[in-house]
């Protein structure tokens, strides 16, 4: 395989930063670019064995772009401070060899909720694209919600990325007033609008669709209060967006997130 670069955008992460970049100890590189933590996670991550860069945030897909114009390799893994790669996908990303013809690969990750495991898919599974060629692919630059883009179809590589998620249910749902906010600044910047009924419309459709229709109860109280906490987050975005939002462009992935 080409050598891969890892990339983590991180802020205030310091109890949690050694041990992804420790997760990541197969890779070529690991460059987190942190957008100016009061803590210690810039010493933790260099002790740690990272490259860090500190620049101002920027917005998610923005800063993910800029991470991994900043590695040493085309080849690509970014990994968010609240994950961690296992072993098997390091030995997965090594048997690729040479050049891979595709652009970019999908990774299994397994997702907690308040400390603990969920246990059905889609909730307890999914498979974002993490690797991938910088060449000829990239995050898209929206404020929130970024994904990978590029031509054609991903692979999937063996392995799985532990996603420990918010520290605490009071964590989880300052994430999603942030989320909120930005996702109110990105439908007001595509020239969208709210009615006075959407946002106890969108909410309801949304607690409906997450613990119904996407198996929610499966998961018992963790997937109730889950798809209320989501849910909650949808009324306020639609409430921000009928009643107009400010820039919020200086939250940053993990102070928020």
């Amino acid at each position: 395989m080409q050598s891969v670069s890892v990339t983590i955008v991180a802020r205030d992460e310091a109890d949690r930063i050694a041990e992804a970049v420790a997760s990541v100890a197969w890779a070529d590189e690991v460059l987190v670019l942190d957008s100016g933590s009061s803590d210690d996670t810039v010493s933790r991550a260099t002790l740690a064995g990272a490259r860090v860069v500190v620049e101002p945030w920027r917005g998610y897909g923005i800063q993910k772009n800029r991470a991994a114009e900043l590695a040493r390799h085309d080849w690509v893994l970014s990994l968010d401070a609240d994950e961690r790669a296992d072993a098997s996908l390091g030995h997965a990303v090594e048997e690729l060899g040479g050049e891979p013809v595709l652009a970019a690969f999908r990774v299994r990750r397994r997702n907690r909720y308040d400390g603990c495991a969920l246990r059905h898919w889609p909730w307890g599974w999914d498979e974002p694209v993490r690797l991938y060629d910088r060449r000829r692919a990239r995050f898209s630059e929206r404020v929130v919600h970024e994904s990978v883009r590029f031509d054609g179809l991903p692979g999937r590589l063996r392995g799985v990325i532990e996603h420990l998620g918010a520290r605490s249910v009071e964590e989880y749902r300052r994430r999603q007033e942030c989320y909120a906010r930005l996702g109110a600044e990105q439908a007001a910047a595509e020239g969208r609008c709210a009615r006075s009924f959407d946002p106890a419309l969108h909410s309801a459709a949304a607690f409906l669709r997450l613990w119904l229709i996407r198996g929610g109860l499966l998961n018992g109280l963790v997937g109730a209060r889950y798809a209320l906490a989501s849910a909650r987050g949808t009324a306020l975005k639609y409430r921000l967006l009928r009643a107009g939002t400010a820039p919020v462009a200086d939250q940053s992935p993990e102070s928020s997130r």
